[in-house]
This record gives structure tokens, C-alpha cells and sequence, in this order.
């Protein structure tokens, strides 16, 4: 199951003792029940701030979110949300079954729901079979984020909210990461929307890519990616992945900015790594 995101007209503001600060600024956005949204930005535009609105971690000084007509309090006590902050914050002496399993004891959900995978079988699915007795001190960074997503989906959220998931991790593993998030995605049915720093990463995993300006943030532009699915990593040598990655630059910095490969979308040129 998946549900629409909505986030209309929403302002945010931090008060201080003297001073307050808007961090968002009007937003609009619409993510379709199913899809895969990604969130870029400059550094301090507001990008997880946005994602802890629609997570119901934050509340906005004006605007509403609504996720498949539901505001984000009534869908999170509904278990409909599901987040996978930048670090794993697996619990230490737990192992990865016992933290994978922590969010049904909290809630006292009881039995796994018919349709739902159950813990061992969501360990299976992100790869971890084999480590379900591991601790986390015993895995290496990917696997700990592996183990973080698979507690995210244990009680079948059908939004997936992810704050720069694989931000720490090295290059070859983090391209790892993302294919192994599109093909969870995919089984899972779930609607997802990641917040990143990377042009090419949002372009690869999105179908549909807001861009945010810098604050207080607002929603600058929004880039459709008409990439087929399953993505392949060869995709991001295609004239279409080029076009799009500079969509997204443009909005970001505008056509006269001067970046490099800001004018082309032919492939050959570069493109930062994720």
C-alpha cells in the first residue's frame, strides 16, 4: 500500500528568546501514491526540516500536509510513516533481530498483519539473512543502514521517509545502497521520499525531483525523470539522465551560473559522484 503526499502553502518558523527564523516559506508539493520522490537543496534550505513536517516530528506555523487525506499526526499514530534518519541509531546491545523488532514491541502491534513481511523475512530482503544475531558493532556501515531500513518497514509504513540514509558511506557502497533501496522500494509498494545532497543520486532514484532554493526554502522547480524502471547504473550515461541532471542544476543555480556542464546534457560530461 502507498499514499499520496500533499504539502500545501506550508510555512515553518524557528522562534528564539529575540529573534525568529523562517525556515520554509510557502511550500507546495505533490508526490503520487507509489511514487519515489527525492528533496536537493543547498546546505541549511530546509530540506529535512520539510521531511520532519511531513514525518509529523515538526509542526508548521502555517499550511497543511495531508498523506492520502490524512494530516501527519492521524497517519503516523496509523504506523503509515516509516524514517530512516542519516545514521542507523540501532541500539547497541540489541542485535540486528532485536532492533528490527523494536518498533512493534513499542507500539504493542502483536502479529504480523496479513500482506506484512515479518522481521526475518524483512532482514532477508535487505540482505542481511545470516546476521539476524549480529550486533551492530559487528556490521559494517551499509549493513547497519540496511538493518535501519528494514526496522522503517516493519510495520508496513506506506510512506518511507529517508534524511540522507547513505550520506556516510563511500562511494561504491552508497551506489550499492541506492540499488538495493530502489529494489526494496519496488517489493515494498510503498511511497518513498529521500532529502539529498547529490544531483545525480536524486535524478537516479527519483521519478520526480524537488528542487528547493536557499533560505528560508522555498520549492524553486520541480524536475519529472522520465527514466524507465528498474534503474541500472548504466542509465547515468544516457542522454536522458544528462538532460535531467541539469534540469535540476539549472534550478539550483540557474543557466547563467557558470558551474561546469551546466550547458550540455550530452553524455561524456562529468557529473559529481554520489
Amino acid at each position: 500500500m502507498s499514499r499520496e503526499i500533499v504539502v500545501d502553502q506550508v510555512t515553518m518558523v524557528f522562534k528564539g528568546r529575540q529573534t525568529s527564523t523562517i525556515a520554509l516559506e510557502k511550500i507546495d508539493m505533490r508526490l503520487d501514491a507509489g511514487g519515489f520522490g527525492a528533496i536537493i537543496g543547498p546546505s541549511g534550505c530546509g530540506k529535512s526540516t520539510l521531511l520532519r513536517l511531513v514525518a509529523d516530528i515538526l509542526q508548521p506555523a502555517t499550511g497543511r500536509i495531508q498523506i492520502g487525506g490524512l494530516t501527519p499526526r492521524e497517519a503516523r499514530l496509523g504506523n503509515a510513516l516509516g524514517f530512516v534518519f542519516q545514521q542507523p541509531t540501532l541500539l547497541p546491545w540489541r542485535n540486528v533481530l532485536e532492533n528490527v523488532e523494536l518498533p512493534i514491541r513499542i507500539t504493542g502491534a502483536g502479529k504480523v498483519r496479513r500482506g506484512q513481511l515479518s522481521p526475518l523475512e524483512l532482514i532477508e530482503l535487505v540482505g542481511l539473512k545470516g546476521f539476524e544475531k549480529a550486533l551492530p558493532s559487528e556490521l559494517s556501515g551499509g549493513m547497519q543502514q540496511r538493518a535501519a531500513i528494514a526496522r522503517a518497514l516493519v510495520l508496513r509504513p506506506e510512506v518511507l521517509l529517508l534524511d540522507e540514509p547513505f550520506g556516510a558511506l563511500d562511494e561504491i557502497t552508497r551506489q550499492r545502497m541506492n540499488l538495493e533501496l530502489l529494489r526494496i522500494w519496488a517489493e515494498s509498494g510503498t511511497t518513498a521520499l529521500l532529502v539529498t545532497h547529490s544531483i545525480a543520486e536524486a535524478v537516479f532514484m527519483a521519478d520526480r525531483v524537488f528542487v528547493m532554493s536557499a533560505r528560508p526554502g522555498r520549492i524553486a522547480g520541480t524536475v519529472e525523470v522520465p527514466l524507465p524502471r528498474p534503474r541500472a547504473l548504466g542509465m547515468m550515461r544516457s542522454a536522458e539522465f544528462f538532460g535531467c541532471v541539469n534540469e535540476v542544476r539549472d534550478g539550483l543555480f540557474g543557466r547563467e551560473s557558470g558551474v561546469p556542464g551546466a550547458e550540455s546534457s550530452e553524455p561524456g560530461q562529468a557529473v559529481e559522484t554520489w
